[in-house]
């Protein structure tokens, strides 16, 4: 049963560390963590995990001697390993595997592929625990007569080598984003109708949440009114980004009615109590949020009675859908389409791919007017419209890639 096993993870990411541990816990289990390679080494033999995750790159001590040492300790000689990583050459997986790592999941990857992996190593290594009953040696077959032929025994089966196919084509962008202009027209290739709704669908570390400040920093150099719903990162660090990277008064926007966070954040990691005017202070309810949402919206303007417009990021959907019943998250989705379309407020969904199933992600592109599909290739984020309802999508990967 998977409520029986533990797992060790050490990121020094917290936002992939959340994202962990709420699509392992929801498979039932209990998942430990560290933040650094040193801290790692001195939580693991307290939790005895049953599978233990590395990112490669981590302050202080990395992934690699992170495997190499656990491997020098006699309890932890056995103990399945998968390391976590950004590096994608032959060189670095072959490092990988020398110092004992069992898997390798390259960056980015979907929470599907990592439960899914995650679920393979633990059923094999519980395979290699069952103790194989004693040999016994075979019953000796009496000579045959001269006159009855001698069968010879049967030759092994010799299976071909499984022929690799060769890696995909590195993608060529057909051309970049301007600094300077907006983001989201750019990438759509033409103006995006006010009001509208748009799905940014991804893995982890593909430009997603990257793409989401950018828009919310277009909009602010523009005068636009700006909203950011904050559900896997602390809005104090999106104060931080937007300001630092973007040149941006962040507290000014917010004293002059231009910005708004609300903060359900605050909930998912545990704190009991919020610096913010819209927070979720308790449990986490969608009506809640909706309602923290439309009060922060009527601050700003954000109403079908006053059609000030502007901008939403809501980042991102993907732990609801690990906490509520999917009718509450379509219906929680489709209120906040609808009440941005009538509003002339232009909205991101950010979520992450493997989130929720198939179904699931078709039913919720229905009610969007365009999904876009991200990617990260050679350290750069690309992103493709998939569809857009007010005209036909280009074929194309941009570069949205901006230092």
């Amino acid at each position: 049963m998977a409520n029986e096993k533990k797992i060790f993870i050490a990121e020094d990411n917290h936002h992939f560390c959340e994202l962990y541990r709420m699509a392992l816990g929801a498979e039932g289990y209990e998942v430990h963590f560290a933040y650094n390679g040193k801290e790692a080494l001195e939580k693991i033999p307290g939790v005895g995990p049953d599978l233990v995750i590395l990112d490669v790159m981590m302050p202080e001590m990395d992934g690699y001697e992170v495997c190499h040492k656990l491997r020098d300790l006699p309890q932890f000689a056995m103990t399945p390993v998968i390391m976590l990583t950004a590096l994608s050459t032959d060189e670095d997986r072959i490092k990988g595997y020398q110092v004992g790592a069992d898997d390798y999941i390259t960056k980015p990857f979907s929470l599907k592929v990592l439960k899914a992996r995650v679920a393979s190593i633990l059923e094999r290594s519980a395979v290699k625990k069952v103790e194989a009953p004693p040999s016994v040696p075979p019953p000796v077959r009496p000579a045959a007569p001269a006159s009855e032929p001698v069968i010879q025994p049967a030759q092994p089966i010799v299976l071909k080598e499984e022929v690799i196919a060769a890696p995909a084509k590195p993608t060529t962008p057909a051309r970049r984003l301007n600094p300077t202009d907006d983001a989201l027209e750019q990438l759509f290739g033409a103006p995006v109708p006010p009001g509208s709704n748009i799905l940014i669908l991804g893995s982890l570390g593909s430009g997603k949440s990257f793409f989401s400040r950018l828009f919310l920093a277009h909009g602010l150099k523009k005068g636009e009114k700006c909203m950011f719903v904050c559900v896997d990162d602390d809005p104090s660090m999106v104060r931080r980004e937007l300001g630092a990277k973007y040149a941006l008064d962040i507290s000014g926007c917010e004293g002059q009615d231009q910005m708004r966070f609300v903060d359900a954040y605050s909930w998912s990691g545990g704190r009991t109590s919020s610096e913010e005017k819209f927070a979720i202070t308790g449990r986490l309810e969608l009506a809640d949020l909706s309602a923290l949402i439309s009060d922060a919206g009527a601050e700003l303007g954000q109403t079908d009675r006053l059609k000030k417009g502007g901008r939403r990021a809501v980042d991102s959907i993907s732990s609801l859908f690990l906490n509520f019943e999917l009718p509450y998250v379509q219906r929680f989705l489709a209120f906040l389409a609808r009440s941005g379309h009538f509003a002339d407020v232009s909205t991101i969904f950010v979520v992450e791919q493997g989130a929720c199933d198939d179904q699931t992600l078709n039913n919720i592109k229905y009610i969007m007017d365009g999904v876009v599909e991200f990617r990260n290739e050679d350290q750069k984020f690309l992103g493709r419209v998939q569809t857009m309802k007010w005209g036909t999508p280009r074929a194309e990967w941009v570069d949205v890639t901006q230092s």
